[in-house]
Parts: C-alpha cells; sequence; structure tokens
C-alpha cells in the first residue's frame, strides 16, 4: 500500500505540517514540460482538486477558514509552501491553493485544496509587475556623450568597460542615408550620440530579475553563444531624454518686495505657497487675484550643452521644461514655470537642472502675482531669491529602470521561452534550469520501463497535426519593415511552418511578445536600424531583441580599407568626427564558424549579404516538430504500477524504454491514491 504525505507550510513558524486525507480519495497530479497539443507553453506538475476532512489537524492548518470572523485566518490570496511525500520519499515540491470548504449545519465538512508545482509558482513570484519595476541599480553606468561615443566607436578587445550595455545605431530622429538626403558621410550630418537610445544584455535582466525576487536562473542556454550577444533595446519613447531628478537648484539669498504667499526656505531650498492675497488697491482701483507665478532662469559658464529644469511638488514629478543649449554667460528664458492656485495650502516646490555632461551654473528665480481690474488691466509685484555661489552637475548614472519597454517581466520571461524553445524545470522553487528542449532530452536518462507495464494492451494514437504552425513577431512600423511587409506579405522574420508532408488539422500561432526589427544596410557593413514610421515621424516600438553582433571573434568592424567613414558628433548641434570602426547590431550573430539569427525564417542577412540558415526555427524547433510530425511518429497510451524508488525518481527528460522501442514523455499522470502511473508517450525517432 502506498503512503501518501502532503505538507504545507505553516506562514508564522515556518514549519511543514501533514494535512490529514481521506483514506478513498483519488489525488492525481499531472506532470508535463513539453505537450504536443499546445507546443508554444512550458507546462509544470498540477493535480486535479480534491478534497480532505475537516478534521482537527486540518482546522488547525486552514486555522478555521470556514469562519471569517477569525482574525488569524489562513490566506487564500496567495498560495502555501508545500510538498509530497510517497513512502517518506520526496516526490513533488509547489503550492496548495486552497480552493473551497462545505458547511453543513454551522460545522465544517471539508475542504478542496489543488497542489501546484514550481513551475506554476513563477507566475505568481513575478505578481504581474513590469520590467521597469525592477531596481537592481548594477548596471546604471556614467552617461556622458563621450560614454555613448565610446560605445559605438571605441571598444577594446572582448572585455569593454561596462560590457553589458551599448548604444546600437538605431535613429528615432533623421533617416540616415550614405551619399544622399541625411547623409551621415558628411561632417554636418552627424550621428548624434545624444539621441540614441542604450541596449542592455539580456542575461542581466535576468540577473536583475533574480536579484528582485531571490531565485536563480541556471542551465547551458546562459552561456550559449546563440544567447549571450542578445540584447534588449531600452526605447520607451520617441526620442532620447536623460531621465533623471538632476541637481536640484540651491538658494541662499532672498531680495525685495517680499509678497505674501511666497516663502523660500533656504535650508530645503523648496519654496511655499500660502494663502496669499486676494486683491489690492492702487491709486483708488481694486485689481483681484488671477495667478501666482514662479519662473527659473539659468545663467551657464559653458556653451553647448542641452539641460532642461523639473519641476517637483510636494517631492514628486510635475514637469520638465523644453531642453535648451547653454551659451557662455547666457540666461536661460523662462523655463521651469510654476502656475500657482490661490488656495490656502502648505504645497512645496522644488527645481532641478538636468544635463548629461557637467554644467556649471547660477539661477535666480522670480516670484510674481497677478491682479487684475475689471477692465483687464493688471499690476505684477516681483519677489526674487537668487543662489549666491556656482553650481556644478556632478557625474549622472543613468537609471535603466526607467528606459525598459512597456512588458511584464512574465511576458518577457515567457517570450524567451518560446523565442528559443526553452524548457524551464525546478525542484524548490527557488532555482530554476533553462535549457534548450533538445539539450533537456539529452540529457535525460534511458529507462526501461517494460516489466512494469501493467498489460500488454496499449492504445496507439496518431500525433496531433497543424496544417500550418506560425511562428511570429509583432507587428512593426519601421519603415524598413513596413516596406518588407508590403513586397513579401508577411512581417520580417516571421515563419509560416507547413508540415513535410501536408498534415490535416488546424492552424496554430506561436506569437512573441518583441519586434524584430529590420536593419538597413548603408554601405559595406555599416548597418543601421530605423524607430521611424513611413512618415518619417519616431514611434514607440514593442520591446526589441537585438544581436550585439560578433565578427570573426571581435566586435567591432573596421571598415577603413573599404575607405567607409560616418560622422558622430557628441554635443546636440555642429558638426561630427569621422569614424571608420564600430560596433554593429542587428538580427544576426557571427562566430569564427557559424552564423546564427533571431529570424525565425531563413533570411538574407543585411549584414553580409548571405542566408542565415541557421534560424531560430532551425536551431530550436526543427528538431521536435520534425520527430513529433514523423510519418513514424505515434503516440500511445500505457498504464503503469512503478515501484516507488522509480517513480519519484522519474524526470520528464528521461526517455522511456518498453519492449526495444523509445519514447518521450508528453504526460504523465500518477494517482497517489492507488499507484497507478498513466503515460502518454510520444515515439521518439531521434539518432541520439
Amino acid at each position: 500500500m502506498i503512503v501518501v504525505g502532503i505538507y504545507v507550510q505553516n506562514v508564522t513558524t515556518l514549519e511543514y505540517d501533514r494535512i490529514d486525507l481521506f483514506s478513498d480519495e483519488n489525488i492525481s497530479v499531472v506532470s508535463s514540460v513539453q505537450n504536443i497539443n499546445d507546443i508554444a507553453k512550458t507546462f509544470t506538475d498540477f493535480s486535479q482538486t480534491f478534497t480532505i476532512p475537516a478534521s482537527v489537524q486540518n482546522n488547525k492548518i486552514f486555522k478555521h477558514w470556514y469562519d471569517n470572523s477569525n482574525n488569524d485566518f489562513f490566506s487564500t490570496l496567495v498560495k502555501a509552501n508545500a510538498y509530497i511525500e510517497i513512502d517518506t520519499i520526496p516526490f513533488r515540491k509547489g503550492k496548495v491553493q486552497l480552493e473551497s470548504c462545505n458547511v453543513l449545519n454551522g460545522i465544517a465538512q471539508d475542504y478542496s485544496i489543488t497542489f501546484i508545482g514550481t513551475l506554476g509558482n513563477l507566475k505568481d513570484t513575478f505578481a504581474g509587475l513590469f520590467l521597469k519595476d525592477l531596481n537592481d541599480t548594477t548596471y546604471n553606468f556614467p552617461y556622458t556623450q563621450q560614454f555613448v561615443l565610446d560605445k559605438i566607436t571605441n571598444i577594446s578587445g572582448s572585455t569593454p568597460t561596462c560590457p553589458d550595455v551599448f548604444f546600437p545605431l538605431v535613429t528615432s530622429k533623421n533617416v540616415w542615408q550614405y551619399g544622399s538626403g541625411y547623409d551621415i558621410n558628411n561632417a554636418a550630418n552627424p550621428i548624434r550620440t545624444n539621441e540614441l537610445f542604450p541596449a542592455l544584455r539580456v542575461t542581466s535582466i535576468l540577473n536583475m530579475i533574480e536579484s528582485q525576487f531571490g531565485i536563480n536562473f541556471t542551465g547551458s542556454i546562459l552561456s550559449d553563444i546563440r544567447f549571450t550577444p542578445l540584447f534588449m533595446l531600452m526605447k520607451n519613447a520617441d526620442v532620447f531624454k536623460p531621465k533623471k531628478q538632476g541637481l536640484k537648484i540651491n538658494f541662499t539669498s532672498e531680495t525685495s518686495p517680499n509678497l505674501t504667499g511666497f516663502d523660500v526656505d533656504l535650508t530645503t531650498d523648496r519654496l511655499y505657497i500660502g494663502a496669499g492675497t486676494a486683491s489690492i488697491v492702487v491709486s483708488g482701483t481694486t485689481y483681484y487675484f488671477t495667478q501666482r507665478e514662479a519662473v527659473i532662469h539659468i545663467t551657464t559658464a559653458t556653451a553647448g550643452v542641452e539641460y532642461t529644469i523639473s519641476t517637483y511638488k510636494n517631492g514628486n514629478f510635475l514637469y520638465e521644461s523644453p531642453a535648451m543649449i547653454s551659451t557662455a554667460g547666457g540666461i536661460g528664458y523662462g523655463y521651469g514655470i510654476t502656475l500657482l492656485d490661490n488656495s490656502a495650502t502648505t504645497d512645496y516646490y522644488e527645481y532641478y537642472v538636468n544635463t548629461a555632461v557637467p554644467l556649471s551654473f547660477t539661477s535666480q528665480m522670480a516670484c510674481r502675482i497677478d491682479f487684475q481690474d475689471t477692465p483687464g488691466g493688471f499690476t505684477e509685484f516681483r519677489y526674487y531669491t537668487s543662489s549666491g555661489t556656482s553650481q556644478s552637475m556632478p557625474t549622472y548614472y543613468l537609471p535603466l529602470k526607467y528606459y525598459f519597454p512597456e512588458i511584464k517581466i512574465e511576458e518577457f520571461f515567457s517570450g524567451l521561452l518560446k523565442m528559443f524553445n526553452l524548457t524551464c524545470t525546478s525542484e524548490d522553487g527557488i532555482n530554476y534550469n533553462l535549457d534548450t528542449l533538445e539539450n533537456y532530452y539529452l540529457n535525460g536518462r534511458y529507462l526501461d520501463i517494460t516489466q512494469y507495464v501493467f498489460s500488454d494492451k496499449k492504445n496507439l494514437n496518431r500525433v496531433k497535426t497543424y496544417k500550418k504552425i506560425n511562428f511570429e513577431y509583432q507587428k512593426s512600423e519601421s519603415l524598413i519593415n513596413v516596406g518588407f511587409n508590403s513586397v513579401n506579405g508577411i512581417e520580417y522574420g516571421s515563419l509560416f511552418y507547413t508540415p513535410v508532408p501536408p498534415a490535416d488539422g488546424e492552424e496554430y500561432n506561436i506569437k512573441l511578445p518583441f519586434e524584430d526589427l529590420n536593419f538597413s544596410n548603408l554601405n559595406y557593413r555599416l548597418q543601421v536600424g530605423y524607430c521611424l514610421k513611413t512618415d518619417y515621424q519616431a514611434y514607440i516600438p514593442k520591446p526589441i531583441l537585438l544581436y550585439g553582433s560578433i565578427l570573426d571573434g571581435s566586435y567591432m568592424i573596421d571598415m577603413s580599407a573599404q575607405g567607409v567613414t560616418f560622422y558622430v558628433a557628441t554635443t546636440p548641434t555642429g558638426s561630427g568626427t569621422a569614424y571608420q570602426m564600430y560596433r554593429p547590431f542587428g538580427q544576426e550573430n557571427y562566430t569564427l564558424t557559424d552564423s546564427f539569427s533571431l529570424n525565425f525564417n531563413v533570411q538574407q542577412s543585411t549584414f553580409s549579404g548571405l542566408f542565415c540558415d541557421k534560424s531560430l526555427y532551425n536551431q530550436y524547433y526543427e528538431n521536435y516538430l520534425g520527430n513529433t510530425f514523423s510519418p513514424k511518429a505515434r503516440l500511445i497510451k500505457i498504464d503503469t504500477i512503478l515501484p516507488t524508488s522509480v517513480l519519484t525518481s522519474i524526470k520528464l527528460n528521461d526517455r522511456m524504454i518498453i519492449r526495444d522501442t523509445r519514447y518521450i514523455i508528453n504526460t504523465m499522470t500518477t494517482n497517489l491514491t492507488t499507484g497507478l502511473v498513466s503515460f502518454e508517450l510520444i515515439t521518439d525517432l531521434r539518432t541520439i
């Protein structure tokens, strides 16, 4: 007789308490990682909902949940940690969800609970948060225009400074061309570093997720040359703006007249607004209050620096001024304006100067109250406060979290699983192993279970087929992508796969949450991207994943032998400097022997002009689908009675052998009460 134990963790003591079970209750756990019926999903262990008695022990564990007057309650808003034992041997770890309780005449009769495997908990862990909610600052970097330039044109060897952040040549403003139009081969039309968005390595994003949620990702894919050069373009706005609080303007003196309703605290550098004055009589005419206004003027010592002024109200960002270009000794116009109402309030305002590079400045604030008489005339009284010493911006670290595309963490993560056909497995809910599906099976055991098969009877079925499988990216608005779609009738990078030989069935869609940006080769290997629509207006793309291309073991492309030159400027205005070496980004990753593509289909490379046959489909789906949709493939259903030692050791990547035929596990259903294990197996036609 099998002895089943289910244990639930007490959130207070952190100890695990054993649940009382009905002796005749059937408890089945279904296990699957890759299911041919839904090949785009990664599965986990789950049980059918089953009932347990409302015993003294279970009432204690679930804290008499049926009585909502109990303040020490068992929460159903989150799942409780749990694990299952078979004959005292660990079988599965996961969580328990309390579903319901039956009550008769005021007395609890039973509870209904569901056991969910560890992978199912990952979605709960991410809690609906977005990538922009990640707080790890490890990858913030000192943002200067020279730093951006170095990331494009002056990367030394394979270990550059901040190797997880780069600036791809992707424009959101000018239509870069070579030899005509906005010609970047002309010093007057340079690529401007202040217009470029950064890109962050995907493995670094996974590191940030690990840090945020206290989990670990492991697996060979994390060091795979097909995965490590993968970057996400950090673009969530039409045009790039350094997002920061900047340097707070300090005020050290006041000048008269001192207007009622204004007060600058010279200790905290805050402008406070009081009750103010409702009306005033001047030369026999009564003027009525219309508005109060605070205006910031900046006097700069350095020319050619772009800056803005941000206004914060009660510590919260209110708005930012338009961008201004400094002039030596010049005074900025009336930016940083705050219009203030006449209500009695203790609101306070603070002002910050924002630049991407050091800037020395002095500042002055003009506060004004406007009064208006009946005919429409007005008078004004001014109150000034100014800084007595020059301020200078310190080195600024760009907070990358402010540039993440709008995507939930779970969508980003599941998108990666679909993109590379990855499995994600965990035994403890903390360590998650990521691997390609083929590597996952390759690392499994061969397990002969012939002697445990319940009888010679087996149910032989055809494998579910699809007449077409659509591997799709999100629709792109880029003018290059739109042109590709217009000519080819399909989104760039997508693939409509038709099995050979043709099969009946439904269409199946595997759609990524990412956009596949089609790059343009301007000359030789000078490759650029356009986040511009067909009307040349900037747009905010869906999340874009790119390869930081590697060619012949080097990060850099030298175009001097071909005489290809482009110009880059580190200032918002003025001409650029010529360069012939840069780090290319795009959809291909080149090694000494191979080239890999982020396109699902075989696509001609915009970088090399060659066709890249190592596509996403070729690398991650072809072998699995070729095995599954082979005319020789069969889906068999068998029942077994497995010894506890075998049952508790089976992994879903183990390949089952029954009478000299090898199978992979599609699903495994374990009845914990009877010990009956029902398998759905697919014939394994792999050569290894």
